[in-house]
């Protein structure tokens, strides 16, 4: 039973280090949409990790492919922080860009005249 549990917390950890993978792919295509889809299918396999992790705690077991799927799996999730803190920076550069140019516009007048009313509205003011 405990080599059982063993190997499933070993496919468990695979399928995180693929589901990592993946999202790293998507981090690099800027799909950033789909992101949250392989976060939670990710969320639920690490509930079923901490699952099985209860049962196994304190017994004498062979972990060393586990801990080198967890070491490998470790190692692209910091690629993927590094890569999401990237895109982050980039964002945050681009809104303070937007946000000087808006109070340049602002400052020297360069506005939009608005007319008043809607064009939906046929009264006339």
């Amino acid at each position: 039973m405990n080599n059982r549990e063993l190997e499933s917390l070993e496919l468990i950890y695979s399928r995180l280090y693929e589901l990592s993978q993946q999202i790293g792919e998507l981090i690099e295509r800027e799909i950033y949409t789909e992101l949250v889809t392989f976060i939670k299918k990710k969320e639920q396999l690490l509930a079923q990790a901490n699952i099985l992790i209860e049962k196994l705690q304190g017994q004498q077991l062979n972990t060393d492919k586990l801990s080198e799927i967890c070491k490998k799996y470790k190692e692209q999730e910091e690629k993927n922080i590094k890569a999401l803190s990237t895109v982050k920076d980039n964002i945050k550069c681009e809104l303070a860009k937007t946000t000087k140019d808006r109070k340049i516009l602002s400052a020297y007048g360069y506005r939009q005249e608005q007319v008043s009313g809607n064009i939906l509205d046929y009264r006339e003011e």
